[in-house]
């Protein structure tokens, strides 16, 4: 599992600095987190304490500043990442014995700022070890500067009463979901603590991308029965967080089962590896893939009527229409699809693509492109592709038909989406297939290649009434 990709973090403008908050796998993402990003990471504010050791004793860093001397960090910082790639600074030991006291929000800012440094991953608050936390009114620490905030929650909190066992301050998350002391700890009553502005979401900075990260916090002896009522709990809680048209979180690539993610309008969490088993599952922020279904020239108007076969594989339908619209907006009905109409359809199948991309909003995470005179591509192939993407996040992931023939439909990642809007002429996504190569993802489909329908008796001749 690639977390810079789930995250997103590969399409911030600019440097990504990222603050973990919450509870239940702070840690373990962070050390995931600065391997993947090999980069320096400024941790820890003021009010954290936290050893420089993984899961096992063994060094979760290559190498650990310590110092409370910002420009001896300053001067050291640069030299450890270009020898080792990556560090965790602190400010040394703490009051209490054992720990290592962390850096003030400013510090890390201005660390984070050097020019040798990458990216920056901050655990910006503490939580005893509790799988579940209610932050106090002075936290968390994040730093301005943060782009983006990860809110971290353990399901092993599910189903336990709610005491300090459980959560870190339970009183606070009483008070704030209205669950009384001692009750079980319900995903509504989670979701609820994180959804709330004093929850959660308390002190992300203004223009930071909120993200959720439920983890299901499973050890090798986790039996299924256990393991899918965390899947569950995960399910219903990241369907509260990414309700309604102002959700509280952003959505990524969300992971539904181990070795997958899911789209769609629930961020569900699953498996994956991690630093001392399977501790990290990210949920994200964006929806799941949108379908456009580009389909202008006259002959192939009728064909639009399967088009809606593909609502339920994806967030959404889009159908691009150009010559002779009204008519091809008449046969769709009431179906559940929103039509968007190509005004350039003479420049050819590029421009309806551009059209199609362009009526998505920047919460897309893929798109589907189904050809609207190919009405016998049955419904689970466009399944069976999304779900390849959720399991791979592959650029492109495209069907492999008998005979080992590629066709349509094919799922393009939203980081592809600038290349194909550059396309010109009347031409699809098949140079970027060619262009990403050994990185397409293919789907194996048991059925021959579906033919397209060019003239009214193709038409008929699958046996359909005009």
């Amino acid at each position: 599992m690639n977390l810079i990709q789930a995250l997103r973090l590969s399409e911030a403008a600019g440097k990504p600095i990222v603050a973990l908050v919450g509870a239940g796998g702070k840690s373990s993402l962070l050390f995931r987190l600065g391997d993947e990003l090999g980069c320096g990471r400024p941790g820890h504010p003021a009010d954290r304490h936290h050893p420089p050791w993984g899961w096992a004793g063994q060094p979760a860093a290559p190498i650990t500043l310590l110092s409370a001397s910002e420009p001896t960090l300053a001067f050291e910082l640069p030299t450890s990442l270009r020898g080792y790639g990556q560090a965790l600074a602190l400010a040394g030991p703490a009051r209490e014995p054992g720990k290592l006291a962390g850096l003030t929000p400013d510090v890390i800012g201005r660390l984070a700022g050097l020019e040798e440094v990458a990216a920056a991953v901050i655990e910006a608050d503490g939580s005893r070890q509790r799988p579940l936390k209610a932050p106090a009114s002075h936290e968390p620490l994040v730093p301005a500067c943060a782009t983006h905030v990860v809110v971290v929650a353990g399901m092993a909190a599910v189903g336990r009463p709610l005491d300090a066992a459980a959560v870190h301050r339970p009183e606070r998350f009483a008070a704030l979901t209205g669950l009384a002391m001692g009750a079980p700890l319900t995903p509504q009553a989670i979701a609820a603590a994180l959804v709330h502005p004093n929850g959660g979401r308390q002190g992300c900075p203004a223009g930071a991308v909120p993200l959720l990260y439920l983890n299901l916090m499973l050890d090798d002896a986790a039996s299924p029965a256990e393991a899918e009522q965390r899947m569950a709990a995960a399910r219903s809680i990241a369907a509260v967080a990414l309700a309604g048209p102002s959700p509280a979180f952003h959505r990524g690539a969300d992971r539904s089962r181990p070795g997958g993610y899911a789209g769609g309008r629930s961020a569900w969490p699953g498996g994956g590896g991690g630093a001392g088993g399977r501790r990290l599952q990210p949920t994200g922020r964006r929806r799941g893939p949108s379908s456009c279904c580009p389909g202008s020239r006259a002959a192939h108007w009728p064909a639009a009527r399967w088009i809606s076969r593909a609502a339920g594989a994806v967030d959404e339908v889009v159908v691009v229409v150009g010559h002779r619209a009204g008519e091809v907006q008449a046969a769709l009905g009431e179906r559940p699809v929103r039509v968007v109409v190509n005004a350039h359809w003479q420049a050819g199948q590029s421009s309806s693509v551009a059209t199609g991309l362009a009526s998505l909003g920047p919460e897309v995470s893929a798109a589907l492109f189904v050809l609207a005179d190919q009405p016998e591509v049955a419904p689970d192939v466009l399944n069976r592709l999304v779900e390849r993407h959720r399991q791979t996040l592959a650029p492109v992931v495209t069907p492999v038909y008998q005979g080992g023939q590629r066709g349509n439909p094919v799922l393009f990642d939203r980081r592809t989406f600038p290349e194909l809007l550059a396309l010109e002429g009347d031409t699809g996504g098949r140079p970027l297939i060619q262009r990403y190569g050994s990185q397409v993802a293919q789907v194996e489909i048991a059925a021959p290649l579906p033919q397209g329908i060019e003239t009214m008796e193709d038409y008929r001749r699958g046996g359909n009434e005009e």
